[in-house]
């Protein structure tokens, strides 16, 4: 190998290496940091561990008990309401574990207000402080809420709180659709305070929290026994004034024992040992060895509020046929993430990463391997390298995460004498594909000059896949299309007429460029197809040119994380104006079959897309003005997405202008699992309540709910709307057989 040719692999390795770890580095835009995770949630549910010990209900110290349907709802046993939370019959499952010889009891509900009427009617605060006085080892929890300087713990009532064993907050860092991580603490107004599971832990091994905080504050990290040195610190400056704006978790990655378990008996049996909270009195009685000295959470089973996505989320049920939602395990509570944190500490083993100097050595090596045998043995012999090092770098992760080689019947062959190392795959193999494209385009003959032309000529106006498609066949320039089910997305800025009469022409100009240029983004970040640009108006569709299966889920998140970035941008240009104009952006989207193709004459054309699917899109977005709502989706749209994905609510049957046939529109609120701020959260319960009565024309019920909701939320645009129309509809009831449909008449 001569000198150039060296330095062309030196280089080549330096920037493959480079590259991936800068992509890692940026993980959420990039795809590399969701794709990882997704990598190690497959090592969390298929490796020789999870076969068998985790899929039956496993020894552990460590056991659950539900507010399950049964124990709420039943017409005999169930509580006599629902919300809020039956303290009186809290107290009674407190006493009863205390009774059979709970070491720790932790009771994740909010114990944040009293209730005086109906504390009357059967005593359940003084029952419920009573019961946690005479048990002396309940943990309670307290959340986390957005304070003027950051956020802040909300510790429970002092009524409650005193005569408590300890206090750990329930905050969970932010979840990407899927819960991965659980918090060791916080920094609150205390100062470093306990997780959930933390306060659990300590107690449970009689150690003194506060002492374990201060240490952990000189110390710089939370070190308890079994984690790895690199997990659970502190930020240097997290104490230090001005810090406010910064994280306040301590994370770490949760290792799940297993799936989500249940106390339905005739289901797969889960993780930890379920009861009913109903049965916990009479079983505690007769069999107070499953809760002797052990740590029992009592928590939420049936709240949809209260149900998060884990790794185990996809499973198969065994004995089921793979494939169908309804055979996977699905959702787990937050209880349960809070017990699996427990059991990882119990256990003292938890997700290892890898240290980073033994990272770097594993991208040198398949760097090295894949860029140098495609030098000196050419393309061939290199792809075939690149394939045998992604191979072996899957295979060793798997290992490394099992402790153990195994062979394909799942026999350990070698123990490596440690656990649930999380060697990182995606940056490897990242660095290895790219080091081998790297050669591959070194030693090759340079070639395709018209494709680059296009690319050149082209790529700063249509979408990356485009000019891909037409760099591969320059006749896609020819006018024509084709009929193709897209999922269609209109967006309109809000307010931008008002900061034009305040800013000079350049500085309109460059905020108007500054907020596409994020949204575009948006877009593209879920693969969607910019279709144009209209004043500050953005199109965009999913499905064409390139075939996305899930274009319906892509186009809904696209709505989601335009109102985030939206958010960003308002208080970015806040901070650079104090008199900046609140923006704000209104977006539609539909789903359903139009013509895709290159529209216009032979000189001038545009890849776009035309169709009623696009009009009902494009007539989506203004009809958010009568709801005073952000996003809007019609009912094509979830019909063919992930709807349980995503937080909607059903605002009407709609027909547009134009058009003859009604069709039912929702409000896109965020997705599954995030939680809205408390007055939003109350204001569409009663929503929903009074849409009920609504549609059964109980105009005076709904009336209530709806007034109710916008008591509790004034800014809930839907809430109005509907208390005004039950207004009018008290005052000229509409015929019994009134259809619901709302036709606009306007655009």
């Amino acid at each position: 190998m001569n000198r150039q040719r060296f330095l062309a692999l030196a280089l080549i390795v330096a920037v493959s290496i480079g590259l991936a770890e800068a992509a890692d580095a940026l993980g959420r835009v990039t795809g590399v940091g969701q794709l990882e995770d997704a990598t190690l949630d497959s090592r969390q549910t298929t490796t020789r561990e999870t076969f068998v010990p985790t899929l039956g209900e496993r020894e552990s110290d460590v056991v659950l008990v539900l507010f399950d349907e049964y124990s709420v709802m039943d017409d005999v046993d169930g509580w006599d309401w629902i919300m809020p939370a039956s303290r009186a019959d809290i107290a009674d499952v407190i006493d009863a574990l205390a009774a059979a010889g709970a070491r720790t009891i932790g009771l994740d509900v909010f114990l944040d207000r009293l209730y005086p009427k109906l504390n009357a009617l059967d005593q359940g605060d003084e029952r419920l402080r009573d019961a946690i006085d005479r048990a002396g080892n309940v943990i309670l929890v307290n959340p986390v809420v957005q304070g003027e300087d950051g956020p802040v713990s909300a510790p429970p009532l002092p009524y409650f709180e005193d005569v408590a064993a300890g206090v750990g907050t329930a905050e969970l860092p932010s979840a990407f659709e899927t819960f991965r991580d659980g918090t060791l603490a916080i920094r609150g107004a205390r100062g470093l305070e306990p997780s959930f599971a933390l306060a659990l832990y300590t107690h449970y091994v009689g150690v003194e929290t506060d002492s374990l905080l201060l240490a952990s504050r000189r110390r710089g990290r939370v070190a308890l026994p079994g984690i790895p040195e690199s997990v659970g610190r502190i930020p240097d400056d997290w104490f230090e004034e001005g810090a406010g704006e910064a994280s306040t978790i301590v994370p770490f990655k949760i290792r799940f024992a297993g799936p989500r378990s249940t106390t339905d008996a005739e289901a797969a049996t889960g993780t930890f040992q379920a009861s009913g909270s109903a049965e916990v009195p009479l079983l505690a009685m007769i069999a107070p060895e499953f809760f002797e000295d052990k740590i029992v959470l009592v928590g939420t089973g049936w709240h949809d509020s209260d149900k998060f996505r884990t790794p185990f989320y996809s499973l198969p049920i065994p004995g089921t046929e793979a494939g169908t939602r309804g055979e996977q395990y699905g959702w787990m509570f937050g209880v349960e993430i809070h017990a699996n944190a427990v059991q990882n500490m119990i256990d003292e083993e938890y997700v290892r990463p890898l240290e980073p100097g033994s990272t770097l050595l594993i991208l040198l090596v398949i760097t090295l391997l894949n860029a140098g045998v495609t030098f000196s043995r050419g393309t061939a012999w290199g792809g075939f390298t690149t394939l045998v090092t992604t191979g072996g770098v899957l295979a060793g992760a798997w290992w490394a995460w099992a402790g153990y080689m195994y062979g394909p019947s799942g026999e350990p062959i070698i123990s490596f004498g440690g656990r649930f190392v999380w060697v990182p795959v995606v940056v490897p193999v990242l660095a290895g594909l790219i080091s081998y494209v790297s050669s591959v385009g070194y030693t090759a003959i340079v070639e395709g000059r018209e494709k680059r032309f296009i690319k050149g000529a082209f790529g700063k106006y249509v979408s990356p896949e485009v000019v891909n498609d037409i760099a591969s066949d320059p006749g896609a320039l020819q006018l024509g299309g084709q009929k193709r089910p897209l999922s269609v997305f209109f967006s309109d800025l809000a307010g931008f007429t008002t900061l034009s009469e305040r800013l000079d022409p350049q500085e309109l100009v460059a905020k108007l460029n500054e907020y596409l240029t994020e949204m575009t983004q948006v877009v593209m970040d879920e693969r969607g197809t910019l279709d144009k640009y209209i004043g500050d108006a953005i199109m965009a569709f999913w499905n064409a040119p390139t075939r996305l299966e899930d274009h319906p889920d892509r186009a809904l998140r696209a709505m989601i994380f335009t109102q985030r970035k939206m958010d960003e941008l308002n208080q970015r240009w806040r901070e650079e104006d104090p008199e900046h104009e609140e923006l704000i952006v209104r977006c539609g989207v539909n789903t359903g079959e139009v013509v895709v193709g290159n529209v216009g004459g032979t000189n001038r054309f545009d890849y776009s897309a035309i169709g009623d699917a696009v009009n009902l899109a494009a007539r989506l977005e203004p009809a958010n003005k009568s709801y005073d709502t952000l996003n809007m989706c019609s009912e094509f749209t979830l019909l063919a997405a992930d709807a349980p994905a995503y937080r909607v609510r059903e605002l009407d049957y709609m027909v547009v202008k134009g058009k003859e046939e009604p069709v039912k529109v929702f409000e896109v609120l965020e997705l599954a699992g995030v939680e809205l701020a408390p007055d939003k959260e109350q204001a569409l319960t009663e929503y929903a309540a009074g849409l009920v009565l609504y549609k059964q024309h109980d105009w005076k019920g709904a009336r209530a709910r709806f007034a109710a909701a916008v008591e509790a939320c004034p800014a809930d645009g839907p809430s109005r709307v509907y208390r005004d129309r039950c207004d009018e509809n008290i005052a000229d009831p509409p015929p019994p057989d009134w259809d619901f449909v709302v036709r606009r008449t306007t655009k």
